[in-house]
């Protein structure tokens, strides 16, 4: 039997486990401020070994652990439910064969690689400090207008960083967007085609990163495996391969 959880708080135990693998997840729930409209299904409430969190919106994020072929179709029929929205699904690549056969209106795929770096492994480094300010909910309305009330709120609590060209314009990010007790992870990496491979994707993380690190949080990075610019930018800095998850989406 399937059911969904009334306090998202009894699940934190079970994801600590792996926070690593479940910083966003934690960070979603953790963060109730922030991140809301999250939802957990369970088939146990003992275990706590299958699970499947929503996150929902104008669109579907779900993150999905089950291994039981039983537990996989009840977790599907969740889905199913929301099938006219957009969806993206993350889950173990084991069960890749099962998630196919049983949610077919997801057809597009990717593998994501998670990299993980902490204070023996991460290795700063920075060569476009001069350029590199950390945004704030003041000046990113300059630099970015159009920027979502998510990510403003997020700046106000994570470090995010950005690039400013000499037209003082905004070209490039990276800073955090998931952020837990023991661990945060790197999202709103980008750089405009033009100033790419200059090292300041690498710069910028580094800048995010390091404060964080050096408080004994864990590091998490990950990309798409086929975004080798991105995986050398993260093991550059020390984020070792730690687990490829695999997304499905419509």
């Amino acid at each position: 039997m399937i059911f969904k959880l009334k306090k998202k708080t009894v699940i934190l135990q079970r994801l600590y486990r792996d926070y690593v693998r479940y910083v966003e997840e934690i960070s979603l729930i953790e963060e109730d401020y922030l991140w809301r409209n999250v939802s957990v299904y369970i088939d146990d409430s003992h275990a706590l070994r299958d699970f499947l969190i929503l996150q929902e919106g104008k669109s579907v994020s779900a993150y999905m652990t089950a291994k039981s072929p039983l537990v996989i179709p009840k977790f599907a029929d969740i889905l199913k439910a929301r099938r006219d929205f957009r969806i993206h699904l993350q889950t173990s690549v084991e069960v890749e064969s099962y998630v196919k056969q049983l949610v077919r209106w997801l057809p597009n795929t990717y593998t994501v690689r998670y990299c993980r770096a902490d204070s023996k492994s991460f290795k700063p480094h920075c060569s476009h400090k001069k350029n590199a300010i950390r945004l704030t909910p003041v000046n990113i309305k300059e630099l970015q207008p159009s920027s979502s009330p998510h990510f403003v709120e997020r700046i106000k609590t994570a470090p995010v960083y950005g690039y400013v060209n000499e037209k003082g314009e905004l070209v490039a990010t990276s800073g955090v967007g998931f952020l837990t007790k023991k661990s945060f992870a790197i999202t709103y990496t980008e750089t405009n085609p033009e100033y790419r491979s200059r090292g300041i994707a690498k710069c910028l993380t580094s800048l995010a990163s390091k404060p964080l690190i050096n408080k004994g949080l864990v590091g998490v990075y990950s990309a798409d495996v086929t975004n080798r610019l991105s995986l050398r930018v993260a093991g550059a800095l020390g984020f070792l391969p730690y687990q490829d998850l695999k997304c499905f989406y419509n």
